[in-house]
């Protein structure tokens, strides 16, 4: 059984490996295959942390897919792919004391519940950068830093985000991101074992009891749909109903935080959110220019009011005079909701 050797420098790409069956996962094999394309621009080994060692097989399977270390480490905790709350506190342990001897200078774990708890707890730990759920991921030799693309927004958008501070940087990838390993049946590596002693009981984070919780609320800026009030639209509760009915975010105009329909963070206007959604429905909205300015970006604007001289129809691409109140209740039953 091997000690842990201390090194200084950080230095080399580190993958740990989660198991099923006693196998790699299909993400592990395809970190451990992108680590691989990394490190040969870097000048880096590829090295891959496996928790637990009752997994003969895993080790040549890792070296195919472009590993050059395995380590192995015998804990009792149990594997990881078992890790419960007990356990999992004390692979974090393990992986803390094997970084710590290693020094690795960039690490990645897959984008799995087991994977994203233990990356935010290494990174708090060791003080580097974290980036998750990546699509694409790189090495940036200049930098010396990750540099991914993940996903925002559902998917609609991507955004490019890269790690900063001292080594290690970590990363948590999502599959497809590097594309299927290639396995290479020719090459060789080194396997080590482990040991490291730790106690397995250890829960640092005991069960704080229920919690109530509600979801924030997404931001109107976002907002793809949008059903806004004013003072004149009688019933708000019908608005309301409309905005379900249309999976749209509800706001309303300056007007309205005075009639207690909306608080200020759901404001539209020059002294609240200026929007851009795809649909816009004014429901009892005169339209002053605090308003109107808010709305320039909206795509499409419905507006609906009883006075047919109100403002807010010179801003609309649809405008129905009527009751604003009768026409959200029959939009939203014509909806279904």
């Amino acid at each position: 059984m091997a000690r842990l050797t201390v090194t200084d420098a950080p230095h080399d790409i580190w993958v740990v490996a989660e198991l099923k069956d006693g196998a790699p996962t299909p993400l592990t094999l395809e970190m451990t295959y992108g680590a691989r394309m990394a490190a040969d621009m870097m000048g880096f080994y590829v090295k891959v942390a496996v928790p637990g060692s009752d997994a003969p097989d895993a080790a040549s399977t890792l070296i195919q897919a472009g590993a050059d270390r395995i380590t192995m480490i015998d804990h009792p905790a149990g594997p990881a792919s078992a890790a419960g709350i007990a356990s999992f506190s004390a692979w974090l342990n393990a992986l803390s004391d094997l970084f710590v001897a290693q020094s690795p200078e960039f690490v990645m774990l897959g984008a799995t519940p087991f994977g994203e708890e233990l990356a935010a707890r290494l990174a708090q730990r060791f003080g580097g950068g974290l980036i998750s759920r990546c699509v694409s991921l790189r090495v940036d030799d200049f930098d010396r830093a990750f540099v991914g693309k993940r996903p925002v927004f559902g998917g609609e958008y991507f955004e490019v985000v890269a790690t900063s501070g001292p080594a290690p940087q970590f990363a948590t990838v999502l599959p497809d991101c590097f594309g299927p390993p290639h396995r290479d049946a020719s090459r060789y590596g080194e396997t080590e074992r482990v040991a490291l002693q730790l106690e397995t009981g250890d829960q640092r984070w005991p069960p704080a009891g229920r919690v109530d919780f509600r979801m924030p609320s997404p931001k109107l800026k976002t907002a793809r749909r949008i059903v806004s009030v004013g003072r004149q639209v009688g019933d708000v509760e019908a608005a309301r109903r409309l905005a379900l009915a249309l999976g749209a975010e509800f706001a309303g105009a300056r007007e309205a935080t005075d009639e207690g329909y909306v608080d200020e963070s759901r404001v539209v206007g020059i002294t609240g959110a200026r929007v851009s959604p795809e649909l816009y429905v004014a429901l009892g909205i005169r339209g002053d220019t605090h308003h109107t300015f808010g709305i320039q970006g909206a795509r499409f604007v419905v507006a609906v009011h009883p006075d047919p001289d109100a403002p807010i129809f010179k801003q609309a691409d649809a405008g129905i005079v009527g009751d604003p109140a009768q026409v959200a209740r029959e939009l939203a039953e014509s909806l279904g909701g």
